[in-house]
Order: structure tokens, then C-alpha cells, then sequence
């Protein structure tokens, strides 16, 4: 991965697992506070730069706004879906699902692969 390339000829330091809890300025550089969720461990680092990689969140407002309207509330029928039925129909109007990124901050393979669990048998 031409990342990891960069980072082993830059000499960067990759630490995961780990929070920052604290960046204060000391001589000119930046003195890092690290800690976990897992003990009260802190480890302190004089680094020249920090970068935070904070992940991404699910985007579902339009998923939340659709609930109420929606017939299944936008629930799943997990006992339908893990036997590979279609998902109960009620009367008219629009079923709603939520997948993707209103699930979570995920790629396009991991909609795709929802949809096609909920819809394959269209």
C-alpha cells in the first residue's frame, strides 16, 4: 500500500487503540498526552505533528425524517432476512430500510451488499 510505503520512509509512528487526551506546546513542538478506554495508562510524546483519525458517522436524517411515514417503521424483520424470505408487506405505501451510510460511515460495497440482502428476492 503505497501509504504504509510513506510512512515507514517518513518514519512515522502509527498508534492505535489509543485517544488523544491532551496537545500542549513545548519548545516549539507538541507534547501528546495518549491514553485508552481500557486503564487509567497515559504515555506522553514530543512530536512534530498529530493526526486524528476520527472515523465517520451514519448520514440518516432522511432515513429518520422517512420513519414515521413509512409502513414497517423502518424496521428490518431480522427472522425473514436470516432465512433468506422477503420482508413482510403490510398494505399500501413504501417500506423503508436503512443501509449504507445512514447505517454507518461505510463504503459502497457495504450498501450494495445490504441492498442486496433486503432485495434479492425482488
Amino acid at each position: 500500500m503505497p501509504y504504509a510505503r510513506a510512512f515507514n520512509e517518513t518514519d512515522t509512528r502509527v498508534t492505535l487503540n489509543q485517544r488523544v487526551r491532551a496537545v500542549r506546546r513545548s519548545e516549539g513542538r507538541l507534547e501528546v498526552e495518549l491514553g485508552s478506554d481500557h486503564s487509567a495508562h497515559r504515555t506522553r510524546r514530543v512530536v512534530d505533528a498529530v493526526v486524528v483519525d476520527r472515523g465517520v458517522g451514519a448520514n440518516d436524517d432522511l432515513y429518520r425524517a422517512l420513519v414515521p411515514m413509512s409502513l414497517n417503521g423502518g424496521e428490518v424483520d431480522h427472522a425473514a432476512l436470516i432465512a433468506g424470505r422477503p420482508q413482510p408487506v403490510t398494505g399500501g405505501g413504501f417500506q423503508l430500510f436503512r443501509i449504507g451510510d445512514a447505517v454507518a460511515g461505510r463504503n459502497i460495497h457495504a450498501a450494495v451488499y445490504d441492498a442486496l440482502r433486503l432485495c434479492h428476492t425482488l
